[in-house]
């Protein structure tokens, strides 16, 4: 298990991994397609929990399907929040 999915509990880990499995994305790019997710929330004022998260970014990867060459995931991420926000999302507790 890498570092990142480290620090997740054991259960949304792995979670993460069978979602990481069933599309062509490699591991590092679920990890910059998340954390960049997570900064464009907390530019909002929101927060997610890791299966909203985790959900948000399996739509970003199934919205690609089999397309050649695949884009990041990243800019997957940005191009499904700008477009569309995230309805899952709550508004931060500060």
């Amino acid at each position: 298990m890498t570092e990142w999915l480290s620090k997740i509990r054991e259960k949304e880990a792995k979670a993460w991994e069978e979602v990481m499995l069933a599309h062509a994305f490699e591991e590092r790019e679920w990890k910059d397609g998340r954390d960049r997710l997570q900064e464009l929330l907390k530019a909002d004022g929101k927060q997610a929990d890791e299966g909203s998260l985790r959900s948000y970014l399996s739509c970003c990867a199934e919205s690609v399907g089999g397309s050649h060459p695949l884009p990041s995931l990243r800019s997957l991420v940005e191009e499904l929040y700008g477009a569309y926000g995230m309805e899952n999302a709550k508004d931060s507790i500060n």
